[in-house]
């Protein structure tokens, strides 16, 4: 907004001109979130269930520069929408500086990679943006779709695909491939991810080792599916179909939708997940909504270590589903240190699945399970060991839930069996909140408050009674 002063009283009242300044710097300041780049999600900071996304506040006019498929040219100057670029290769060279946009123009599709090295500034992120109307940015079939390096970057409104580049004729013509969506570089930092699409990929999004603070939110990750590894003469070698795999530490993952991780396997049957925990510490994934994955997370090598799962709902129909697998250190690739689940909603219906899984040595340091709802029609889950088990509420169609915690006896007496009475349990479309008689209701710990989490998946504050309630859902009148 303009702000225009007659020029005879201006000239006249200097006092003026300096409290004008004063107070214009007064309400930057105050609007400004003193948050650290272009957004750690802050939990708990949005009773309404909207997620918290720090103020870009640009003090002077930023740049902007576009891109076009198809009306563009890499001879323009970029800046307008009428002098747009035309390819990724020269977006690349776009001179941006802290608060500074690049555009691309909705409706167009690129192949990959687009490269993004720039280093925005502690609340003054660089942005990249769609613009235009129709259908979001495509960047697609490449290794790796679209590159991050830079650090305080705002990525949002994109989407990306990739294509099979083999099938596999002896596993149920399984797509093989390696493509790679959003791959957040060992350099990269202080980035948000969010509105974006990724599908049709080996990993819809990869946050590498080093690659840190990492903010993924609201997204839609959907039939990343592709087996980079399928081999029938090793038993235990066969990877990929991830939505999310996350190699770095300290980022958020929330409030993304992730589906259709699921892949033939001749080492598992089926392989793939939502979100792949190998070598990352201290992430915190919560308030996502993940249907028809083989696997929510799994967790693997030594250096995992304090990662954190709450308030998911986690529903599947696939054959062998898993909400939860990780291991001590006889396992191979353990220990996967203080791993915990806290207020998760699980619905898994298929006759063979297993919602926990703790192998190789499980333990109260190696996992904890508090304040879920697990659902299983197969079985609830193994761990060998004793872990750190209680107020959960477990359940099957029959009664009879199949407990080995490593045996029936070793759950908790904090923890339920009961039919959780929720308003309607469905894979795809159900409606998982309590009902008003359910045994779920002021049930839980307040650790996982504790832990920072105060708001449910809905977005209702924590607790609404006596007690936190069982589950992703907060039971509100």
């Amino acid at each position: 907004m303009t702000i225009r002063f007659l020029p005879v009283l201006f000239k006249q009242r200097w006092w003026l001109r300096v409290l004008l300044a004063c107070t214009t710097v007064l309400v930057l300041f105050s609007a400004a979130v003193p948050l650290r780049a272009a957004g750690r999600l802050a939990v708990g900071l949005a009773p309404t269930g909207q997620v918290f996304v720090p103020m870009i506040v640009a003090p002077t006019p930023s740049k902007g520069y576009y891109v076009d498929c198809t009306a563009g040219n890499d001879g323009n100057s970029g800046t307008t929408e009428g002098t747009a670029w035309q390819s990724l290769s020269k977006a690349r060279t776009a001179p941006l500086a802290p608060g500074d946009r690049l555009l691309f123009k909705r409706g167009c599709t690129w192949t990959g990679p687009l490269y993004l090295d720039w280093n925005g500034g502690s609340g003054r992120p660089i942005v990249i943006d769609a613009y235009g109307s129709g259908y979001l940015p495509i960047v697609q079939n490449a290794q790796y779709n679209v590159i991050i390096r830079g650090t305080n970057l705002l990525i949002q409104n994109l989407a990306t695909r990739g294509a099979p580049q083999s099938y596999d004729p002896g596993c149920q013509n399984q797509p093989k491939g390696w493509q790679i969506g959003f791959r957040f570089e060992a350099s990269a930092a202080y980035n948000t991810l969010r509105y974006a699409q990724a599908t049709g990929l080996t990993h819809g999004v990869k946050v590498t080792s080093g690659a840190n603070h990492i903010t993924i939110v609201k997204n839609v990750f959907a039939g990343n599916n592709l087996m980079y590894t399928l081999d029938a003469s090793n038993p235990s070698n066969d990877a990929g179909a991830n939505g999310i795999v996350l190699e770095g530490d300290d980022n958020e993952i929330a409030y993304n939708q992730i589906s259709g991780s699921d892949a033939c396997s001749f080492d598992f049957g089926r392989d793939g997940s939502a979100i792949e925990v190998y070598g990352g510490q201290r992430n915190r994934v919560h308030h996502n909504t993940a249907t028809n994955n083989a696997t929510f997370t799994e967790l693997g090598t030594s250096r995992s270590a304090d990662n954190t799962f709450a308030y998911n709902l986690v529903t599947s129909s696939t054959a062998k589903a898993n909400f939860l697998v990780t291991e001590g250190a006889g396992g191979g690739r353990g220990p996967v240190l203080r791993t915990k689940a806290y207020n998760n909603t699980v619905y898994l219906t298929s006759s063979t699945s297993a919602a926990i899984n703790c192998d190789g040595g499980c333990a109260t340091n190696i996992l904890t399970l508090k304040n879920n709802i697990i659902w299983s029609e197969g079985k609830i889950g193994y761990t060998d060991q004793p872990c750190d088990e209680a107020y959960n509420l477990f359940w099957k169609a029959d009664g009879k839930p199949g407990i080995f915690f490593p045996t029936p006896s070793n759950k908790s007496p904090t923890s339920k069996i009961a039919d959780p009475q929720l308003v309607k349990a469905s894979v795809g479309g159900g409606d998982f909140r309590l009902g008003a008689s359910s045994p779920a209701r002021d049930a839980g710990t307040a650790e996982s408050v504790q832990a920072g989490f105060s708001v449910d998946l809905a977005g209702v504050g924590v607790p609404q009674g006596a007690a936190v309630d069982i589950g992703a859902y907060e039971y509100k009148p």
